[in-house]
């Protein structure tokens, strides 16, 4: 993570003490770790394994905690209500999730004031595709803001955008 998405972050987001959060994707945890150290309450999910062991083999946080989750195919854990969070993450995961299903869920589970963040890459038309880092072209990404109150998208280079998303519905 770069100082320059970390700052972005921090002035869009504001993290901190009180805040419930979901990092979705969270591999190996780097990220999650981060927002716990924020003192944001965060859970990271994550499909596999081999990810969520190595995560959870780091120092202990409070108020961090990881579960194993196939986004794209399991139920959606008990503890992912409605109106239960904050902040929902999904840090250079997005586009290997189903991308309408997954921010309607998203929109269900912030809370009237709660932001989605999302860094993917992206993807370029008639450009080689990278089979271990997938993203979203620009005009996915245009498209996925579409049905929220506040959408705003940074730029981080030529490679990769941060989305900020508010109000779903709205």
């Amino acid at each position: 993570m770069s100082d320059r998405e970390r700052l972005r972050f921090c002035q869009s987001i504001h993290p901190g003490p009180g805040m419930m959060a979901a990092d979705i994707g969270c591999g190996t945890g780097q990220w999650t770790r981060q927002l716990a150290r924020w003192g944001v309450q965060v859970t990271g999910y994550d499909f596999s394994l081999r990810a969520l062991v190595q995560a959870r083999t780091a120092r202990p946080l409070p108020g961090l905690s990881y579960v194993q989750w196939d986004v794209n195919g399991a139920r959606i854990p008990l503890q992912l209500q409605p109106r239960s969070l904050d902040l929902v993450t999904c840090r250079l995961s997005l586009a290997y999730l189903e991308v309408d299903r997954f921010l309607a869920n998203v929109g269900r589970w912030l809370t009237s004031r709660g932001t989605f963040w999302a860094l993917t890459p992206v993807e370029y038309p008639n450009r080689p595709h990278d089979r271990l880092h997938h993203g979203l072209t620009e005009e996915a990404i245009r498209d996925l803001t579409t049905g929220w109150a506040y959408a705003r998208t940074y730029r981080f280079g030529r490679r990769h955008r941060a989305i900020v998303l508010r109000g779903f519905g709205g």
